[in-house]
C-alpha cells in the first residue's frame, strides 16, 4: 500500500453518499479506479455462498428460552447455534469457531438471556477483549433484556464505571460485562466482596479467544 493514508467515499449516482451494507464488488472497482490504489490489488479470491443450514430446538425448550430469542430478533437459528445453545443450557463446556457474522454472539446470548427471563438466581460472566467491543455488547444485550422485560441488575464493569455502580454490581449484578484485566486486578483480589456474584456465576463468556505477549498478556 502507498504510504498516503486515503478515505474511499462510495456513492450512488445521484452523488448521494452510499451509508447501507457494503456493496463489495463495487467498493473493489472503486479501489481499482483510484489512482492511488493502481495495480496493488494483485488478486480476488471469491467464496460461493452456501445453503443455509438451520436447526430446531427440542419441542420441550422453555418459555424463557423462546421469549430470549423473541427479544432478540430471532426467528431461526442456524444448526451451529442450536448445537451451540443446547450445550450451553445441558451446563456443557462450548468453544464455537465460525465465521465472521455467522451469530455466535446469539449462542451465549441466548442462554445468558435466558437465565435472566427466568428469574434465575444464577449469574453471567461475560469478557471482552476490548472496552469498546464490551460496551456495544452491553446496549445490544440491555435493549433485548428492555424488551424481555427483564429485571435483573447487568452492568458494564470497567476502568470507567463510577464507583457507585461498581458497589451495586458487586453486591447484586446478575449479568456482568467485564474484560480481562478488570478481573485481575479488581474482581480475583477481592473475591470475597463478589461473592454474592461469584458463588451463583453460571455462565462464564469469553468473547475472541487471543493470544497475547508481554505486560499485555499476562493475563
Amino acid at each position: 500500500m502507498s504510504g498516503k493514508a486515503r478515505t474511499l467515499r462510495l456513492t450512488d449516482e445521484d452523488g448521494s453518499e452510499i451509508r447501507t451494507s457494503m456493496d463489495v464488488d463495487r467498493f473493489l472497482d472503486e479501489l481499482r479506479a483510484d489512482p492511488d490504489y493502481l495495480g496493488q490489488i494483485v488478486h480476488v479470491h471469491e467464496v460461493a455462498p452456501r445453503q443455509a443450514l438451520y436447526g430446531e430446538l427440542p419441542a420441550g425448550a422453555g418459555a424463557p428460552l423462546r421469549r430470549a430469542l423473541d427479544a432478540l430478533g430471532i426467528e431461526r437459528l442456524y444448526a451451529h447455534q442450536v448445537e451451540a445453545v443446547e450445550a450451553a443450557l445441558a451446563g456443557e463446556d462450548v468453544v464455537v469457531q465460525t465465521g465472521t457474522a455467522s451469530g455466535k454472539t446469539a449462542c451465549y446470548a441466548a442462554p445468558v438471556l435466558a437465565a435472566a427471563v427466568g428469574g434465575a438466581a444464577d449469574t453471567s460472566l461475560l469478557l471482552f477483549p476490548a472496552k469498546a467491543l464490551c460496551q456495544d455488547q452491553f446496549r445490544h444485550f440491555g435493549a433485548a433484556a428492555a424488551r424481555a422485560g427483564v429485571s435483573a441488575l447487568a452492568g458494564v464493569y470497567d476502568g470507567d464505571t463510577p464507583a457507585a455502580l461498581r458497589r451495586r454490581l458487586r453486591d447484586g449484578a446478575g449479568v456482568l460485562f467485564s474484560n480481562p484485566d478488570m478481573v485481575h486486578a479488581a474482581l480475583l483480589p477481592q473475591h470475597a466482596r463478589w461473592a454474592q456474584v461469584l458463588a451463583r456465576l453460571r455462565y462464564l463468556v469469553i468473547d475472541e479467544l487471543h493470544v497475547y505477549n508481554g505486560i499485555f498478556g499476562s493475563n
